[in-house]
């Protein structure tokens, strides 16, 4: 008897197996995503004593070191020399961008990166602008999501792509901290498989339909098209039940004077796909009223759940298709 017959429906039986098992796993891991941890982290990040993270004060280089803190809780890897630290200074502003990093298996040499910017605007005429929407719930987001992955490893689970998990400082600077990382990044940018960047996403007043379970994907639509689809695709399959909208409230205009807004956006200039996750306007932003007792963690929690599916998803799937160049 020919043994590769006999073998053959053993080995594609024991790969659905482990697809199966993975599959698991995620799915712990993501329900592993609690309100309680969101909560602890933009406590922290939106206090009094972050003084309202202004780039290039020591409030934000607290901030800083508690990022730093949390990727090394999760067993991030030190991309410079043993720290986290990315330290820039521009025309634009000085600062640090704090970067962790999780090691791919097959294509390692491959980055999908996962950011958030942790600056705001500091303290004006005595009163501190917190930001906590703006954006320690981003932050927030992807510390979690930093932990899931940290956590798939102890299943050993290891994407296929790394992993680069980045806090940008600056972003309220002309997007100073996003832009010096393109000019000096961790992988090339054509070895940068997607940006998935987190601005702003624990608010629901908002909503473009009523709705408090939703999520804007600016650009998801933009360079690659499968991202759009990715995304709904990954909603139903783990019965995340959130309407996602790919427009700043139907209005071409402000969906692209939004996309260029945020850290996603020297990326996307050079041709890397990247949607840009937010919760839309409300009427606290850039304002001291921004604080933490208003976030809806509900609702974040299956903003950071979504995202960490897709990021495991773009981490491991062997390519996109449909690319298309973004030349504004």
């Amino acid at each position: 008897m020919n043994k590769s017959v006999l073998y053959t429906p053993l080995f594609f039986f024991a790969c659905s197996i482990t697809a199966a098992a993975q599959q698991r796993v995620l799915q712990n891991i993501a329900a592993g995503i609690l309100p309680d941890n969101l909560q602890r982290h933009i406590c922290i990040l939106a206090s009094d004593s972050m003084q309202g993270r202004q780039s290039g004060t020591e409030a934000a280089l607290k901030a800083a070191d508690y990022i730093a803190e949390c990727f090394e809780q999760s067993a991030l890897r030190t991309p410079y020399d043993s720290s986290y630290y990315q330290a820039f200074v521009t025309q634009k502003a000085a600062g640090v961008n704090v970067i962790g990093l999780i090691e791919g298996h097959e294509r390692r040499d491959e980055a999908v990166i996962v950011s958030a910017h942790y600056d705001h605007v500091g303290t004006l005429n005595g009163q501190i602008y917190h930001g906590a929407d703006d954006n320690a719930s981003g932050v927030a987001a992807m510390l979690e999501i930093a932990q899931a992955f940290a956590e798939m490893l102890k299943n050993n689970c290891r994407p296929q792509r790394s992993v680069v998990f980045i806090a940008f400082d600056a972003k309220e600077n002309e997007l100073a901290g996003s832009d010096h990382y393109v000019r000096h990044p961790l992988f090339p940018m054509n070895k940068t498989f997607v940006v998935l960047n987190i601005d702003a996403v624990g608010r629901v007043e908002g909503s473009p339909n009523g709705m408090a379970d939703y999520l804007m994907l600016i650009g998801a639509d933009r360079l690659n098209p499968e991202l759009l689809f990715l995304s709904d695709s990954l909603n139903r399959r783990q019965n995340l039940h959130l309407y996602l909208d790919r427009t700043f409230y139907d209005s071409d205009v402000f969906t692209e004077a939004f996309y260029s807004f945020s850290d996603q956006y020297p990326f996307a200039r050079r041709h890397v796909p990247a949607i840009y996750y937010t919760g839309g306007l409300h009427d606290d932003l850039y304002r001291p009223t921004d604080v933490e007792e208003r976030i809806r963690y509900d609702t974040l929690k299956k903003r950071t759940q979504l995202i960490f599916y897709t990021a495991w998803e773009l981490a491991n799937r062997p390519t996109l298709t449909n690319h298309k160049q973004y030349t504004r």
